[in-house]
């Protein structure tokens, strides 16, 4: 099974308690960069959809049971495809009447919202379609790019390649949970700072913490969907 995915305000909490007390280049420079896209986009000017989408980043995350306070093994919920499918649905009218709710739009988290929503989404084909524009998005610094990474490598791991940011995990047979493979293991921490990712040791530690699972150093291969 793959490890249930998160958002990333669940990532910044977790990473604040990984990180707490040490000084870290890495985490100023992230920070730094959220808030220029912040101050660069502005809060956003769309209320409703933003508390929407935020509604539905509450739902996404409840039912895989995320919380960094929390003890013991996270509990899924049992309707999880029901659920995704149901908020794919809600996402995919939002886009259609407005396009895709960028941090002007909205505001950042619930922009990144609606990115949390897009990578659980079970319609691979659809999200394959929104790539594109997304891309160009990150580029323009109109969205977040450390949220649209887990749908890149989302995609590329459904597809049975190698991920680029390491941001996709498998829970393996002995309990613990590794990486699927990489494009440039030795460039990995490069690439993830490049979309304001933390480097991958403490991305490994949060989840950990979240997930209440030891990481193993072990890398496992993605295999296409439809050919297991």
């Amino acid at each position: 099974m793959m490890v249930p995915g998160t958002g990333v305000a669940a990532m910044a909490a977790a990473l604040q308690a990984v990180a707490s007390g040490a000084s870290t280049d890495w985490k100023a420079d992230i920070e730094r960069r959220r808030q220029a896209l912040i101050a660069t986009n502005g809060p956003g000017t769309d209320a409703a959809e933003r508390d929407e989408l935020l509604k539905m980043r509450g739902e996404d995350q409840r039912a895989r049971g995320v919380d960094t306070q929390a003890k013991g093994a996270v509990q899924i919920a049992t309707n999880l495809t029901e659920i995704d499918n149901a908020l794919t649905e809600e996402l995919k009218v939002l886009v259609k009447a407005k396009g895709w709710p960028t941090i002007s739009m909205v505001g950042i988290e619930a922009s990144n919202a609606a990115m949390l929503v897009l990578t659980h989404t079970r319609d691979h084909a659809w999200q394959v379609s929104l790539l594109p524009e997304l891309v160009n998005l990150a580029d323009e610094k109109k969205i977040d790019p450390s949220a649209l990474a887990l749908v890149v490598d989302k995609e590329l791991v459904y597809e049975g390649k190698l991920q680029r940011y390491g941001t996709q995990f498998k829970q393996t047979e002995d309990g613990e949970i590794a990486m699927y493979g990489v494009e440039d293991p030795g460039g990995l921490d490069r690439e993830r700072a490049e979309v304001m990712l933390p480097p991958i040791d403490v991305y490994k530690g949060m989840l950990a913490g979240m997930y209440h699972l030891k990481v193993s150093n072990k890398i496992v291969m993605a295999v296409a969907q439809g050919r297991q």
